[in-house]
């Protein structure tokens, strides 16, 4: 059965879709291919909260201040709800909570990644760090960009000084509904979703898109983690705890029906990635050796650095599962099958 989506059409700029008599869906803009995040505005009594808030930049602020103005009828904003601290998520929670004098609510792991990648940068990589590009046979070129972005300080307001936790299994009142807090890691360590049973809806972040799969990395800040794993068992989590009845409302394109085939489907494709990944090692090579091979098109600094980081993931994952073995040679990893 294929994915089904009730809403073709996406909200235009400075513009909210009902949804939901308590439901707003709106789309704030990224300066990237990926031209949008979804956000969502749920009826909070008197009020609306906001669910995710975009990119801090001034596109993004003013397309706020225009759906305010044009959507809400003088209705206050009440709190911020936000999914995970990447920069199109967490952006421009500061500004909204701080210029209005409203509530965040995070998972706490959300929260302090947000504020430890918004604090001052090191003035030295952290040895691990240069040990993590060694490894993994990344380029000195490369890793000189890398280090030296400072695009998180920029792409994220500045983050209120406190925050209100939420935990996984929590029930949350938003005006007269209920909704569970369901975390989940592999793409981000706490991701936040959200769903209420009456309304048969799933607020989904980027755990669940429809035709994309979000990025799982192991990054320098984590070197030896298996996200991968972590990812899987989030995907059977959401499966178990959420019926494949409800309407899905994700943090990219489109809103859809068919949450279970989607969270098979991507199951089935890291498991098509890993079994590619372990016939690449038939001889021994590094992860960048073997992020180019699984990518055949030519990937910019920033864009390779996600591969490799992706391709590791993969690696652990066969790594603890006993299908391929690692040898350090000179400060490099090369992998080969058992």
């Amino acid at each position: 059965m294929a994915l089904f989506f009730p809403h073709p059409e996406a909200p235009a700029a400075k513009q909210a879709l009902q949804l939901h008599p308590d439901i707003k869906w709106l789309r704030s803009p990224l300066p990237y291919s990926l031209d949008h995040i979804n956000c969502y505005l749920l009826r909070d009594g008197d009020g609306w909260c906001i669910v995710d808030t975009g990119m801090n930049n001034d596109a993004a602020r003013q397309n706020w201040l225009d759906v305010i103005e044009a959507e809400l009828e003088g209705a206050p904003i009440t709190r911020v709800f936000v999914t995970h601290h990447h920069p199109d998520h967490v952006g421009l929670a500061g500004w909204l909570c701080d210029s209005r004098r409203i509530r965040l609510f995070m998972t706490q792991t959300e929260y302090l990644y947000a504020a430890a990648f918004g604090g001052a940068p090191r003035s030295q990589p952290f040895w691990e760090t240069s040990a993590y590009f060694d490894e993994n046979g990344i380029a000195d070129s490369d890793r000189k960009i890398i280090l030296g972005n400072t695009d998180y300080t920029h792409l994220v307001s500045e983050l209120p000084g406190s925050f209100h936790q939420l935990l996984d299994k929590e029930i949350i009142k938003i005006g007269s509904h209920h909704w569970e807090a369901i975390t989940t890691g592999g793409h981000a360590p706490e991701h936040l979703c959200l769903y209420c049973a009456d309304l048969d809806i799933l607020i989904s972040g980027d755990q669940v898109l429809p035709g994309i799969t979000s990025n799982v990395s192991v990054t320098p800040i984590q070197p030896t983690a298996n996200p991968l794993q972590h990812w899987l068992d989030a995907h059977a989590e959401v499966a178990a705890r959420v019926p494949d009845s409800v309407l899905v409302l994700p943090a990219h394109q489109l809103p859809f029906t068919g949450l279970h085939e989607r969270l098979n489907a991507v199951v089935e494709h890291h498991h098509e990635r890993l079994d590619a990944l372990q016939a690449l090692c038939d001889q021994p090579r590094t992860a960048q050796q073997l992020t180019t091979r699984l990518f055949k098109r030519e990937l910019d600094t920033f864009q390779n650095f996600m591969a490799v980081g992706e391709c590791v993931a993969h690696l652990h994952y066969l790594l603890h599962q006993k299908r391929i073995n690692r040898v350090l040679t000179d400060g490099v990893y090369w992998y080969r099958q058992c």
